[in-house]
């Protein structure tokens, strides 16, 4: 793989600024970091360039993987890149974030056993809300930099100590291996209602996590407290386990089927269709009554295994469906190899869909185009009659959102389903 060409600082200042104007639109946190090899200057020396330009290479696609995103990753100087991140919920994830980058780096720049490897630099700045400038955010990551550089420890819970819920990364870090240990999580569950026969026999399982004395955590804070702790997969056993073992329970008083999200790096293990199978087997359920969700970016990561793999969840009888579709960058010759069953239109489409005729046209097409793979199209995010019933006569086949109710824990799921009157 080339190495990544260099951008000029103007360009990737201009770049900076969209984000910020869009962080600040939309009230979400931005982040930047600064990732800086040091000594490349001292390996192309001692080494060559061509090793010079590999780690360059390397580290690029690295970011890249952590990103997983276009229009994230650049580089900005001969040995210097910055990694934008984006829609952060809470600023506490940049933390996580460059712990990942440190380790995988780490891991992957390496010459050969005899050589010292790559000295790794970072700084950060963090921009709750879009309110700083670009050129600011920017010279904040330098200033973190350069004090990394001077050897100086960079205190991250400086960074995040105004946001008055950011998490202690260590601390949450052991209650979340603990949770877990305990099987202390909770599933609760989201009807999708069909919007052709009007009935509630589906839903969404999503994680929750309760600390005591924070409240609830965010699932996207759980995610990547797996993804850096490496229990990804622990996780996602205790997720597919409980939803079967639900299912199972509700066998006997309602009639649904559950859909699982699965993260991404997952999607291309075989370590993945042995835990479905071993579920399915273990509390006898349905396989048609499980889907297995996955987002846009997980499929066209690795082609060939990820697909082998989704076509032997659907030999299994299990559905598959492509969450938060629209918002991914994959190629539509992908899409007709697929062997999916259902779409879900991403929300922020759905949500501006009456107020945006360029939004209303993507749904459209969206929805004629899944048809004539034959797909069923799921619309998330409605909340309000009008976006429903819009839904409806474009011919869109199920629907979810606090309209008709937020995640639910079981019991309350059983009663709201036992109760529900249909459209």
């Amino acid at each position: 793989m080339d190495e990544l060409p260099e951008i000029k600082r103007t360009s990737f200042s201009k770049i900076l600024e969209r984000e910020v104007g869009e962080a600040r639109s939309v009230s979400s946190n931005l982040g930047l970091l600064l990732v800086d090899l040091s000594n490349l200057t001292r390996i192309n020396h001692y080494h060559g360039y061509a090793t010079g330009d590999r780690l360059l290479a390397a580290t690029y696609k690295n970011l890249l993987s952590v990103s997983k995103l276009p229009d994230t990753v650049f580089r900005i100087g001969s040995h210097h890149y910055a990694f934008i991140l984006s829609g952060l919920s809470n600023p506490a994830f940049i933390a996580l974030a460059m712990n990942k980058i440190h380790r995988l780096l780490e891991q992957e720049l390496s010459i050969d056993d005899d050589v010292a490897g790559v000295d790794l630099k970072i700084g950060v700045a963090i921009n709750r809300q879009g309110q700083r400038g670009a050129m600011e955010m920017l010279s904040m990551a330098e200033a973190s930099l350069a004090q990394v550089r001077r050897g100086e420890a960079l205190q991250i819970e400086d960074l995040v100590s105004e946001e008055p819920d950011a998490p202690q990364d260590m601390q949450l870090e052991q209650l979340f291996t603990e949770t877990l240990h305990e099987n202390a999580f909770e599933l609760y569950y989201q009807p999708k209602i069909n919007l052709i026969t009007g009935e509630a026999n589906a839903a969404e399982a999503l994680l929750r996590w309760e600390v005591e004395g924070r409240g609830f955590i965010s699932p996207e804070i759980a995610v990547e407290l797996a993804d850096t702790t490496g229990r990804v997969y622990s996780l996602t056993k205790w997720v597919v386990h409980t939803a079967m073992r639900q299912v199972r329970a509700w066998q006997d008083s309602i009639d649904v089927s559950v859909a699982l999200n699965v993260q991404a790096d997952l999607v291309n293990s075989p370590d993945l269709l042995t835990l479905l199978k071993d579920a399915i087997a273990i509390w006898g359920v349905d396989p048609s009554k499980i889907t297995v969700e996955i987002t846009e970016s997980a499929i066209i990561a690795d082609k060939e295994s990820g697909f082998d793999n989704l076509l032997q969840m659907k030999q299994l009888g299990i559905n598959l469906a492509i969450d938060d579709f629209g918002t991914g960058y994959s190629s539509l010759s992908y899409f007709k190899h697929i062997p999916a069953t259902e779409l879900k239109i991403d929300q922020s489409f759905i949500r501006s869909m009456r107020t945006d005729p360029q939004d209303l046209e993507l749904v459209k097409i969206i929805i004629h185009i899944a048809h004539q793979f034959g797909l069923s199209v799921v619309g998330e995010g409605v909340e309000d009659r009008e976006s429903l019933e819009l839904l409806r006569e474009l011919g869109c086949d199920f629907a979810q959102g606090f309209y008709f109710s937020k995640p639910l824990p079981k019991d309350e799921f059983e009663a709201w389903v036992l109760a529900w009157p249909g459209l």
